[in-house]
């Protein structure tokens, strides 16, 4: 059920999780109006909690980095509670490939910050949070280049919709995984 008028909190996270629900499905810039229409609040609900385009943009685009803040903290613990094995990694990847909303996410984020730049610190969120978690399966170096990796598959993923197949993921992610500083039980080439 929509917040009332007597639940501002409420009324500007419906504005907010709209905004970000347009830019998600990437058909144009998201206005006041489209952004009202999506919410089912009146239009002057948009403009008075922001008065710009950019600061309703830039609080979309928050909201969706902290959604990317959750999946990571859900990654971290997947990654704790399994092996270390490229195999294990290359599932975890392909499970994240596989949610077409997640991926969404990440392109609308990254997209925003080559239009903006003063948004690039929420796309380094996701790959920063990234490599930390690798790096408890992997040295830093090996963890860095599995990031990039995910980046490009992430891009594939969102242009063919459909992730990799899980072999062809388990293959790339053993071969970076392979070389020296790869994790303890994960010695195949």
């Amino acid at each position: 059920m929509p917040p009332s008028t007597r639940d501002p909190a409420g009324r500007r996270e419906q504005i907010v999780i709209a905004a970000a629900e347009l830019l998600c499905a990437g058909d144009g810039k998201p206005t006041h109006r489209r952004v009202a229409e999506h919410a089912g609040v009146p239009l002057g609900s948009t403009t008075y909690y922001f008065s710009t385009l950019d600061d309703l943009t830039t609080a979309a685009l928050e909201y969706l980095a902290d959604q990317v803040d959750t999946g990571l903290a859900e990654t971290a613990e997947l990654v704790a509670g399994g092996d270390a094995t490229p195999e294990t990694v290359a599932r975890l990847f392909h499970e994240y490939l596989s949610d077409r909303d997640r991926v969404r996410v990440e392109i609308t984020i990254y997209t925003a910050a080559l239009q903006r730049p003063e948004l690039v610190a929420l796309t380094r969120r996701w790959f920063d949070g990234l490599v930390e978690i690798l790096c408890t399966v992997t040295d830093p170096a090996t963890a860095r280049l599995l990031a990039v990796f995910v980046d490009g598959a992430c891009m594939h993923a969102a242009i063919h919709e459909q992730p990799l197949e899980l072999e062809v993921l388990e293959k790339l992610t053993r071969t970076l995984m392979g070389g020296p500083g790869c994790a303890a039980g994960s010695d195949r080439p």
